[in-house]
């Protein structure tokens, strides 16, 4: 039985004591921007705008990574490449995307309680529209699909039909989530017929 050496366990704590370390720079370095600005309504609301882009790029941005990356795969035929990407989708999905989604909220009902921007707004609802229908789509459709990618995979092969079709659905509908989620942005940032 191999048993990692003293060096790799040392580096491996290593590693995640400098990721800690930085983690910890960013919410400082972010917290002091965050209560120095002079640009927006108030610090608070800085604060809430500050947490809700930055969880809004861990979410969006994996999302997307996510998808490149099985439509790479399964643009060079390998089944098994997207069996190992719905899995690590099935992951992020439910311990990165869900939570940083749920923050993401969060912080723009916050914002919008320290604004006088309004409620009933066009950009306002089409923001809600489109993160409550991909919110849902990534917990009701894409994380059980590719629970179901995975046990396919392990029943009958990554290169079986059914396995296959899985596959093919859900990088669609990955797509399609991509696409809305994008327009959100696109909504958020230009804030349209107000």
């Amino acid at each position: 039985m191999d048993t990692p050496s003293d060096g790799t366990v040392a580096a491996e704590r290593g590693s995640g004591t400098l990721t800690y370390a930085l983690l910890a720079a960013v919410v400082v370095v972010s917290a002091i921007f965050a209560f120095s600005t002079n640009a927006l309504p108030g610090h608070w609301y800085a604060v809430f705008k500050t947490v809700h882009v930055l969880f809004a790029v861990a979410w969006i941005g994996g999302g997307l990574l996510i998808t490149i990356l099985g439509l790479r795969a399964q643009r060079e035929t390998d089944p098994g490449a997207v069996v190992t990407i719905a899995r690590q989708a099935a992951f992020a999905g439910e311990k990165i995307f869900a939570p940083a989604g749920l923050v993401v909220f969060l912080m723009g009902i916050a914002m919008m309680i320290n604004t006088n921007w309004g409620w009933g707004t066009f950009w306002v609802d089409a923001g809600l529209v489109g993160y409550a229908a991909t919110f849902i789509t990534g917990l009701a459709v894409l994380s059980p699909l590719a629970k179901k990618i995975e046990a396919s995979a392990k029943q009958n092969g990554p290169e079986h039909p059914a396995t296959i079709a899985l596959i093919d659905r859900i990088l669609l509908i990955a797509r399609v989530d991509m696409a809305l989620l994008l327009l959100v942005i696109v909504d958020m940032v230009t804030k349209p017929f107000s």
